[in-house]
C-alpha cells in the first residue's frame, strides 16, 4: 500500500473586504501566492487610496503562501509605513506563519494577537 494522502484539498483564491467603522479588513483565503498575489496588492492600495487608514490583513484562511506572496506583503507594509496608514497583520495558522520566520520578516509587520503570535 501506498503513503495515504489525507486532507488533500484546494481552496480556490478569494478575497473579501468587509468595513467596520474606520478599520477594513481584507481576508484572503486560498494560497497567496505568484498566481493571486497582484490582486491581493491592487485591492489594498485601493483601500489606501480612497484613504483608509486602518487596514486589517486577515490571514487566517490563507493556506500557503510563497515569496511572491511575502513580497507584496513587504510592498504593502512599505507603502502603509510611507503613507501613514496602519497595516496590521492577523496572523495565518503556525504552518503557513514559517515563511516569515524562515526569512526572518516576522518582526517587520504589526500583529494582531490570537495568544499565539509569530
Amino acid at each position: 500500500m501506498g503513503p495515504v494522502i489525507e486532507n488533500l484539498r484546494y481552496t480556490p483564491f478569494s478575497l473579501t473586504v468587509a468595513q467596520r467603522d474606520a478599520e477594513v479588513a481584507v481576508v484572503p483565503a486560498g494560497e497567496l501566492d505568484l498566481e493571486s498575489a497582484d490582486e491581493l496588492n491592487r485591492r489594498v492600495s485601493e483601500l489606501q487610496l480612497r484613504r483608509i487608514t486602518q487596514i486589517v490583513l486577515d490571514l487566517r484562511n490563507v493556506e500557503f503562501i510563497d515569496s511572491s506572496g511575502l513580497r507584496v506583503l513587504l510592498a504593502l507594509r512599505n507603502d502603509a509605513k510611507r503613507n501613514g496608514h496602519a497595516l496590521t497583520l492577523v496572523p495565518p495558522a503556525p504552518t503557513v506563519r514559517r515563511i516569515f520566520e524562515i526569512t526572518g520578516t516576522r518582526g517587520l509587520f504589526d500583529w494582531r494577537g490570537d495568544r499565539s503570535e509569530p
